[in-house]
Order: C-alpha cells, then structure tokens, then sequence
C-alpha cells in the first residue's frame, strides 16, 4: 500500500493535465498568454502541485511553453511556424500512410469516414475547434495504425499545437477552404489507404495542406 499516494498523485496529475489541455483546445486562454499556476490551481481547487505537473507534461506536448524565468505560457503560432511545420510533416505523415496501409481494417475505414463527415459538418457550423479536433482524430487514427510508436509519437508532439491553435490560423487565411473540399482532402486519404487512387502519399499530403 506504500505506492498508493504517488498512484493517486499520477492519476490527479493526468486529470489535471487532460482539463488543461481542453480548456486550451476550447480557446480559453489567448495565444502567448501566461498560464498562472496559482489561478488555475485555485479555480480547480487543488494545489499548485499538480498544476505544475501537468503544465510541465504540457510543455512537453507542445501545448504551452516553460521559460524557467518567466513560467508558463501558451504557445502562440506565426505564419513560419505554421511554415516548418509543413515542410516537416509532408514527408512524416506521408510515411506514416504508407506504413498504415497494410494495416487498415473495414472498422477503421467507417471510423475515418464517420470523422470525415463530422469535420465537415462541424466547418459548416464554423465550429473550428471542434472541426480541428476531430481533424487530429482522423490523422491520428492513421498514424497508430503505423504500427511505430515512434512516428506515432513524433507526429503527435509536433502536430498537437497544430491542430490545437495552427489550423484554426490557417482556417482563416485560407480562401479556398470550403466544406467540399475538405471532404475531398479527407477522401483522398481514405482512397489512398482503400487502394482506390495512383495518387502517392505524398500527392494525398500536398492536397490535404493545399501545397
């Protein structure tokens, strides 16, 4: 019984980490702004603790930044962020649907259409934040089924803040981006793993990120 406090700890610190990690996907905290770990601490009525804990896994993610000096703080995505995430992710993602193909099974295939026509039906209701985290479902659906831990994890470190706050700036500054399109990204990729196109992973990609 001697682990018992430190299993509750882990488990508070998860719970802490999972509310935090929503409230900034539902935009409750401005990009760059400075996370205070007394505030949230007191609004969640724990101790500083595990907030601490949690921003500093947070960080990891991606999701916030930690200066030793300056605390925590949300990220905030520029126009060359959303750049060099690009240029990464095209060849990474790109392997992770060749690597998934194999692997993809008729269950998958009704999930990812299922996210397709949620992403679309959320865009039509300028749901953006939801329609970017079904967005991350759908992608990271594709990337378990990988079957490499690593890629897997790789991709969700550097595209988490992107699908949290970088889609939804590239949303806005995209005039092209309509709900059939979208769809047709969408499909694209699921054609790609079904077999049904000679467009390359990297064709399907490109598409997707309008490249």
């Amino acid at each position: 019984m001697a682990g018992l406090p430190q299993l509750k700890s882990i488990a508070m610190r998860e719970n802490v980490g999972d509310a935090i990690r929503q409230a900034l996907s539902d935009g409750r905290f401005e990009p760059g702004q400075s996370l205070s770990e007394a505030g949230i601490a007191a609004e969640m009525c724990i101790s500083r603790g595990p907030v601490r804990e949690a921003l500093l896994l947070l960080a990891q993610e991606g999701l916030v930044i930690h200066s030793p000096n300056r605390g925590f703080s949300v990220v905030q995505i520029t126009t060359e962020d959303v750049r060099e995430i690009q240029q990464v992710r095209l060849p990474l993602e790109a392997m992770a649907l060749n690597m998934a193909k194999p692997h993809m099974t008729r269950t998958d295939f009704a999930k990812l259409e299922d996210l397709k026509a949620s992403i679309v039906s959320e865009f039509l209701n300028c749901d953006l934040r939801q329609c970017a985290q079904l967005d991350m479902k759908f992608h990271a659906l594709i990337w378990e089924r990988a079957e490499n831990s690593r890629l897997s994890a790789t991709l969700r470190t550097l595209l988490a803040p992107f699908f949290a706050y970088g889609s939804l700036f590239a949303a806005h500054r995209r005039s092209d981006l309509t709900a059939q399109l979208i769809a047709d990204e969408h499909d694209l990729m699921i054609h790609f793993l079904t077999g049904r196109t000679e467009c390359t992973a990297e064709d399907c990609l490109r598409f997707h990120l309008g490249l």
